[in-house]
């Protein structure tokens, strides 16, 4: 990894903080190994929404309970996550997300912030890293994670 940041985005955070999530246990040895080798864990601040919302529809819909919806809830009150507000993202973003014809600029807004912060940003969305893995190589998929050694 670059730098002595990653970006995560609330697909990382939400497999961090519910039971059954695909890759969860490599997300929880990622956040322990930033943790363990100094990484500030990052993201814009569409994250906060981004990973509320998530948890909200999936209790509204009824595929959790209130209860599991707080519990995760805590747990992502809990990640050690620094919003950042760089107002050039957003105009990155829409390029990011025009070059690589993306519908929407959500995870191209991570990428952004990792492109100009030079550090990885890393994601759960399998779709957005095919997309951009040959140009961005900064962007890297948690299922892919194997215990990378971090270095500040």
């Amino acid at each position: 990894m670059t730098g002595n940041e990653a970006v995560i985005d609330a697909n990382i955070a939400i497999r961090f903080a519910i039971k059954g999530e695909p890759y969860r246990q490599k997300v929880r040895r990622f956040v322990t190994d930033c943790a363990t080798a100094g990484f500030v864990l990052i993201a814009p601040p569409l994250y906060e929404s981004e990973a509320d919302g998530v948890i909200r529809r999936r209790v509204h819909e009824g595929k959790m309970t209130s209860t599991a919806g707080n519990a995760a809830q805590a747990i992502l009150n809990a990640l050690p996550i620094v919003i950042i507000y760089d107002p050039n993202v957003r105009a990155q973003a829409r390029k990011i997300a025009e070059q690589f014809n993306q519908e929407r600029v959500y995870d191209s807004t991570y990428a952004a912030l990792a492109e100009r912060r030079g550090c990885d940003f890393w994601t759960a969305d399998k779709a957005f890293y095919d997309a951009v893995k040959g140009t961005l190589t900064f962007v890297k998929y948690i299922g892919d994670y194997s215990g990378l050694t971090l270095t500040p």
